[in-house]
C-alpha cells in the first residue's frame, strides 16, 4: 500500500510540475512583454522629453540671434561689444554657464573663462558656419564638462556670427535622473560615449538593438528590460508549485495512515469472524469500515454454512444404513429356497 502511495504522490506531483511550469512559462513570457513594453514606453518618454527640452533652447537662441544688438555687435567685429551684448543675454537664460559670440574668422580655443572653449567646442562652431548643427557634451568628465549648443547669425541670408551656450550637463541629464523605472537599464549615449545611466544593467552585454534617437540631437537611448527573476516571479513558482505539491504530499500521508488504519480494523474484525466460524461460535456482528470485508465475511458464513449442511447429509445418510438390521429368526430358513429354484427346468 505504501508502493501504491509512493506512485500516486509521484504522479500527482508531476502533474503538479507540468502544469504549473506551463503555468509559470505563460505567466513569464507575458511578464517580460509586458516589461519590455515599459522600457520601451520609458525610453520614448525620455527621448520626447530631451527632444522638447533642446527644441526651446534652440528656438531660444534662434531668438536671439535676430536680436538688433547681437548682429550689430557681431558686424562692428569689436571684442568689447560682443562680450557685453553676450552678458546680456545670460541674463534671459536660466542655468546658463556662458555664452559667447563668436566670429567666423574664430580660429583659437579659450582655456581662460569657465567652462572653457576646447576644441571640440572650436569644431563645433565652425561647423555652424554652414548650418546648424546638432548640441553635445563637450569635454572630459569632470569640472570642464558642459553642455554646448550653437547657433548661427544670419544676415541677409548669410552666416556672420555664432552664438555659443554653454550650460551644466545636468541641466539636461536630469530628464533621465528624474524618471523612475522598474526591471530595466537605459542608457544616453553621444555616438559611442555613455553619457548618463539609468537602472542596473545585471550583466547585459549588447543592448544596440533596442533604442531610439532623441529628435534634434545625434544621441540615442539604448533600453533593455531586466531579465532578472524577482521576488514576485519567485513567490509566484512558489505558489503555483511548491505549495500544492506540499499540500498533496501532506493529504497522501494523512490518507495513507487513516486507510491503514481502518484496512487493520478491518483485518482484525475479519480474521475474528474467521476465527469465530471456524470454532462455530460466530456472532452476527462484525463491524467492518470497507464494505468489500463486509462481503468477504458474508461469503464466509455462507460457505461455512454450505459446508455444515453437506456434513449433515453425510451423518444422516450413515444413520439410515446403519439401521437396516437381518434378523436372525429361526423362522427365516434358507435351506429349501434352491431346492425350490430347481424344479424350474430350462
Amino acid at each position: 500500500m505504501r508502493k501504491l502511495f509512493s506512485l500516486i504522490a509521484a504522479a500527482t506531483i508531476l502533474m503538479i510540475l507540468i502544469v504549473g511550469s506551463g503555468v509559470y512559462w505563460l505567466t513569464s513570457s507575458e511578464t517580460v512583454k509586458a516589461r519590455e513594453d515599459s522600457a520601451a514606453a520609458e525610453a520614448r518618454n525620455i527621448a520626447l522629453g530631451f527632444s522638447a527640452q533642446i527644441d526651446l533652447l534652440n528656438k531660444t537662441l534662434d531668438k536671439m540671434a535676430q536680436d538688433p544688438e547681437v548682429i550689430n555687435a557681431i558686424t562692428m567685429g569689436n571684442s568689447g561689444l560682443l562680450k557685453v551684448a553676450a552678458a546680456k543675454l545670460e541674463q534671459y537664460i536660466p542655468d546658463i554657464l556662458k555664452i559667447r559670440l563668436l566670429l567666423p574668422d574664430i580660429n583659437a580655443i579659450d582655456e581662460q573663462s569657465k567652462p572653457p572653449m576646447g576644441f571640440a567646442d572650436l569644431d563645433l562652431v565652425r561647423e555652424t558656419l554652414t548650418h546648424n548643427q546638432f548640441p553635445s557634451i563637450q569635454g572630459e568628465k569632470g569640472v570642464d564638462r558642459h553642455f554646448a549648443l550653437a547657433r548661427g547669425v544670419i544676415q541677409n541670408g548669410k552666416v556672420v556670427g555664432v552664438i555659443l551656450a554653454s550650460f551644466n550637463e545636468n541641466v539636461i541629464l536630469k530628464n533621465l535622473h528624474l524618471a523612475t523605472i522598474k526591471n530595466a537599464y537605459l542608457e544616453l549615449k553621444q555616438g559611442q560615449l555613455v553619457l548618463a545611466t539609468l537602472g542596473k544593467r545585471s550583466g547585459l552585454a549588447d543592448i544596440e538593438a533596442k533604442r531610439f534617437n532623441i529628435p534634434n540631437t545625434d544621441w540615442t537611448i539604448n533600453y533593455q528590460s531586466s531579465d532578472a527573476v524577482g521576488l514576485a516571479n519567485l513567490s509566484m513558482i512558489f505558489c503555483i508549485v511548491v505549495v500544492p505539491s506540499l499540500i498533496i504530499l501532506l493529504v497522501l500521508f494523512v490518507g495513507q495512515r487513516w486507510l491503514s488504519n481502518i484496512v487493520r480494523q478491518d483485518l482484525e474484525s475479519l480474521m475474528k469472524a474467521f476465527k469465530d466460524i471456524m470454532t462455530h461460535t460466530s456472532h452476527s456482528n462484525y463491524p467492518v469500515e470497507l464494505t468489500e470485508f463486509t462481503a468477504a465475511i458474508s461469503n464466509l458464513m455462507q460457505f461455512k454454512r454450505v459446508l455444515d449442511y453437506g456434513d449433515r447429509e453425510t451423518t444422516d445418510v450413515i444413520d439410515h444404513e446403519a439401521n437396516i438390521i437381518v434378523s436372525d429368526d429361526d423362522d427365516f430358513d434358507l435351506d429349501g429356497l434352491f431346492d425350490e429354484i430347481s424344479d424350474y427346468k430350462l
